[in-house]
């Protein structure tokens, strides 16, 4: 078809419009932080990506050994943005937008392709056809809405998934390349046609090598020259043998080349990192489709999040939602199938949607929902609904009103999840409102935390992150976390769970050596030193440490003398004094025990760390040995204040309350006590203290508690 001159004009005008419309609805974004997998794959883990010169051979080192090898596309292009720009995530987001805006452009120019066809959208004579101007139109606002749209947030603001954004970029200029090849091609312009249809082939290459669910290219290749170049005829049997052939290779090629020579196997391993099973995920995926619907349609911010914490479908009836998406689905897809002859488009764009999640809404062993996947499969959905309204709504002034509102929105949506994005605390905190039961996202409030050095907060959202879900790697971070404010213990009972856990860490056998050394536990320094270098044998700091420790002991000679050393070493280190104290008391020099427990108490702010309740403890445990039950309680109610889940104070203040005579404290202690856990029945039978007490109906009906539970 052609275009007049004015028509010209006009997609110069939209395209500035596209311009200036991303630009100001991602303006907020521009310097929004790394978050989740953007440190892994760009900043923390992922040291083959930050190259430092600029030559053929340090990108090759990308594509073959940075943790994103299998997208080598994507991984040059944030090699060289950390190579110009290092940590700062300014650089990262303008390409972003960058291609979000050039994918823009193309797919406009896309779709006016598509809706130009001879063949036209109900599979009789375009009705479109010499209204060229319309069909600009129709292309600018279903790209405008598409641009603009809140879903595409996650594409473009979280820097990691430039893989989806630039292989979609490739992907619609791949489809746009081939159709003005076939197009040349019918006007027997066949050097300007392979010009065409090389650069789709290489764009094709492209999109790929940014990420592998471009893999579906050549399916939608063959459905538009089916749908619009063939009109529908019947495929010769040659040519679906051969097409067959080609596709079977391509598939299995790329099948090979990203999941190795048993691509099967590879995708059943997946499997094993996630809490559901393979049909457990199917079935749930037909759940997320239909919710992926519901986003395109209402994208409020408040229903955006990057980690869901999506309910599994454990069979077609649980939840029952499961056989209703299942059904709604496969209205879709016959839909699609009975309105390929006479709605050409309306097929085209529905087999878009459901065809481009094929790949990560299917069998693979990955994340269940993420809104990112919906960025190239929502882009037919808006043609379709700019389009149909278009012929249905005649009106021009309720059509504009419509449009006008739904841009406006969209737009005030998506600045606002885009501020969001502002800060990883906040972000995270976003995610926890709406997801309060996963536990990443509180591991990622406490990491962001952690990034602004706000220890003891980051601290605190680690616990409750590990409240919900024991995760080695955030035991491992608030282990680093409580070393650096002078836990000592907290943090080795922190390693000790890494090291439960198998976490792989080849460092975090010598960090949890150091917080021994401070606590005076030598021979366990040792040994983890001696660990550290088994697992790591060219770890040189552990080498030096184990040196250094080892010379020290030997200089000290006795672990007493050496913990009263390292004490004077740090005068300031709780766990030190508690060490002399402790030994003092295994020594039966009690007054000097009740000393050295009373100096960790000085040194320590009344808190519920573990360290403080084991002095209270300990220092109440000394006076009941030297017969002062009055020193020995107010100790324990102050470790019953400030751990109130933990049964032991509670069980030793009903257990003196009992021996001094005071039968109504006592049951209501131990009552607490029996609440919270305690179930030792033999030690109660066992404990003399009880005696007062003993022959009470009181007692006698804890006891069977005590019995039934244990049961």
């Amino acid at each position: 078809m052609t275009f007049s001159i004015r028509n010209y004009f006009l997609q110069i005008i939209f395209i500035s419009l596209f311009v200036f419309s991303t630009l100001f609805v991602y303006a907020n974004s521009l310097r929004a932080p790394f978050i989740f997998d953007d440190f892994t794959a760009i900043i923390k883990n992922n040291p083959k990506l930050q190259i430092n010169e600029l030559t053929f051979s340090a990108l090759k080192n990308v594509t073959v050994h940075s943790s994103t090898k299998n997208r080598p596309l994507a991984s040059i292009t944030l090699a060289l943005n950390h190579y110009f720009g290092g940590a700062d995530t300014f650089g990262y987001h303008v390409v972003n937008t960058v291609i979000h805006i050039f994918t823009g452009i193309c797919l406009f120019f896309l779709m006016i392709k598509i809706l130009e066809q001879p063949v036209g959208a109900y599979g009789e004579n375009n009705p479109l056809s010499g209204n060229g101007r319309r069909i600009v139109w129709i292309a600018f606002l279903s790209t405008l809405i598409w641009l603009i749209h809140p879903l595409q947030t996650n594409a473009v603001i979280y820097i990691v998934q430039r893989m989806t954004s630039l292989s979609a970029l490739f992907y619609i200029l791949s489809m746009l390349l081939y159709i003005h090849g076939r197009t040349l091609m019918r006007q027997r312009r066949f050097g300007a046609s392979v010009c065409f249809l090389s650069g789709c082939l290489f764009s094709g290459i492209c999109a790929v090598a940014s990420k592998e669910n471009a893999a579906t290219l050549p399916l939608f290749i063959f459905l538009f020259e089916w749908f619009f170049m063939q009109d529908l005829r019947p495929i010769k049997l040659r040519t679906m043998l051969v097409g067959g052939i080609i596709s079977v290779v391509i598939f299995w090629g790329m099948a090979l080349f990203f999941l190795g020579a048993h691509p099967v196997d590879r995708i059943l391993a997946g499997y094993g990192h996630w809490g559901f099973t393979l049909p457990e995920r199917v079935m749930t995926e037909f759940r997320v489709i239909a919710y992926y619907v519901s986003l395109i349609f209402f994208p409020h911010p408040d229903r955006l999040m990057l980690d869901y914490d999506y309910p599994i479908s454990h069979s077609f009836i649980d939840p029952g939602t499961t056989v209703i998406s299942v059904l709604m689905l496969l209205l879709v897809f016959f839909t699609a199938e009975y309105s390929a002859k006479k709605r050409r488009l309306l097929a085209f764009c529905l087999l878009w949607f459901l065809g481009n999640l094929m790949i990560e809404s299917s069998v693979i062993g990955i994340e269940i929902i993420y809104e990112h996947r919906l960025y190239l499969p929502s882009m037919m959905i808006f043609l379709l609904l700019i389009y149909e309204g278009d012929k249905i709504i005649s009106a021009k002034w309720v059509k504009q009103t419509i449009v006008m509102a739904m841009v406006l929105t969209l737009s005030l949506w998506t600045f606002q999840r885009n501020q969001t994005w502002g800060d990883g605390a906040v972000f995270w905190k976003d995610n926890v409102r709406k997801a309060p039961h996963d536990a990443r996202p509180l591991q990622n409030i406490a990491y962001s935390m952690q990034q602004k050095e706000l220890h003891e907060e980051a601290v605190l959202y680690y616990k409750k992150s590990l409240d919900l879900e024991e995760d080695p790697a955030a035991f491992y971070n608030m282990g680093i976390l409580l070393s650096k404010i002078g836990y000592h213990l907290e943090a080795v009972m922190a390693f000790n769970k890494v090291v439960q856990l198998d976490y792989d860490s080849t460092d975090m056998y010598g960090k949890l050596a150091y917080e021994l050394t401070m606590m005076g536990e030598f021979n366990g320094a040792l040994q983890n030193y001696q660990r550290a270098i088994e697992v790591d044998p060219e770890n040189q700091k552990a080498k030096d440490d184990l040196n250094v420790l080892s010379a020290f002991l030997n200089r000290c000679r006795t672990p007493k003398a050496c913990t009263q050393e390292l004490s004077r070493q740090y005068p300031d280190n709780p766990e030190l004094r508690f060490k002399m104290a402790f030994q003092f008391e295994g020594e039966r020099k009690i007054k000097k025990a009740i000393s050295g427990y009373q100096a960790v108490l000085f040194l320590m702010p009344e808190s519920d760390r573990e360290l403080y309740l084991m002095t209270l403890n300990h220092l109440a445990t000394c006076f009941l040995m030297i017969g002062d039950i009055d020193q020995a309680i107010p100790l324990f109610l102050k470790g019953a204040s400030l751990s109130p889940a933990d049964y032991k104070f509670h069980y030793q203040l009903a257990a003196l309350y009992s021996f001094k005579g005071n039968a109504d404290e006592a049951f209501a202690w131990l009552e607490k006590a029996v609440d919270k856990g305690f179930d030792a029945l033999n030690r109660l039978e066992a404990d003399t203290r009880f005696n007062k007490v003993r022959n009470e109906a009181r007692f006698k009906r804890l006891k069977d508690r005590i019995g039934t539970g244990s049961k």
